[in-house]
């Protein structure tokens, strides 16, 4: 990611492992977990908004830089999402399951197989059953030389780009036919062959592998710890700083911070403050809860 340290920098759908990179974070939902792999939790350590994807609620070209990672594939409108992104974003980063990823491991609330093919970003729906199932789930969670071939082979698994002023995507509504998916399996099974374990390796690997989880969780920990700090003696701060950076998501008017709520100057609707964290959800997606 070409990010400027002067850069400031939003995480869309943060979940469970928000980058480390990011000044404010924004996801759906802070209190379920049900489109999160493994039900994790979701981690606020910095300031965070709750938002709908396809109405963000910030000015236009307020981020310098807007991170996306593994969210695209959740949305049903992944064109609308993008232009959302571009239009609060200057440039970005998109990560998102390739499609083997997504023919081996399989989440059943994801809507696409994701590609990247000349630059574009692209989308092909999913049908109901076509996952291997939970057994490679469980596989990398519980075997360090499995999660050693799948980091050695991450361009496989993953496909990512960055872009600057504009998405290129392209969103097909046919289906992969029977031929397309034999030949996915095709890759993913020569994929999954190659994952041999080796004694001497795969013992390197889990000591590497435990020092760079030791090095994170340490990392989380002072920036939690420094969050809930700043929670404390700064909370009316956090929301004020927030309600600047923000638009009412219905008109885009001008937001003021009322102690525990914020009202649009325009439309004059209410939005509550879960602590130091603005809900900003229209009427409709605040009964779907947050």
């Amino acid at each position: 990611m070409d990010i400027k340290r002067t850069d400031l920098v939003l995480e869309i759908g943060s979940g469970n492992n928000p980058n480390r990179r990011a000044d404010i974070l924004c996801d759906r939902f802070i209190t379920s977990s049900h489109e999160r792999a493994g039900g994790f939790s979701v981690v606020i350590d910095r300031p965070m908004v709750v938002a709908d994807g396809m109405r963000l609620p910030f000015r236009d070209k307020t981020f310098d830089y807007v991170i996306a990672s593994h969210i695209f594939e959740h949305m049903e409108d992944p064109a609308g999402f993008a232009r959302e992104i571009m239009r609060v974003g200057k440039s970005g980063f998109i990560e998102v399951p390739s499609a083997i990823s997504e023919r081996v491991f399989g989440w059943d609330f994801h809507h696409w197989y994701c590609g990247l093919h000349g630059g574009v970003l692209t989308f092909t729906p999913k049908r109901k059953g076509e996952r291997f199932g939970g057994f490679f789930h469980r596989l990398i969670a519980q075997s360090l030389w499995f999660r050693k071939s799948f980091e050695a082979h991450e361009d496989e698994w993953y496909t990512r780009m960055t872009w600057r002023n504009n998405i290129p995507l392209t969103v097909s509504r046919v289906a992969h036919t029977r031929a397309s998916i034999a030949d996915l399996d095709k890759r993913a099974w020569k994929l999954l062959a190659e994952a041999q374990s080796d004694l001497v390796i795969d013992f390197i690997f889990s000591c590497q592998f435990l020092l760079r989880r030791f090095k994170r969780k340490t990392y989380k920990l002072i920036r939690l710890g420094k969050w809930e700090m700043k929670k404390l003696f700064d909370a009316r701060g956090v929301v004020y700083a927030l309600s600047v950076l923000c638009v009412c998501p219905a008109c885009h008017g001008h937001l003021i911070e009322h102690g525990k709520k914020i009202q649009c100057e325009g439309c004059k609707a209410m939005y509550v403050v879960d602590g130091v964290i603005p809900i900003l959800l229209s009427s409709r997606e605040k009964k779907k809860g947050w």
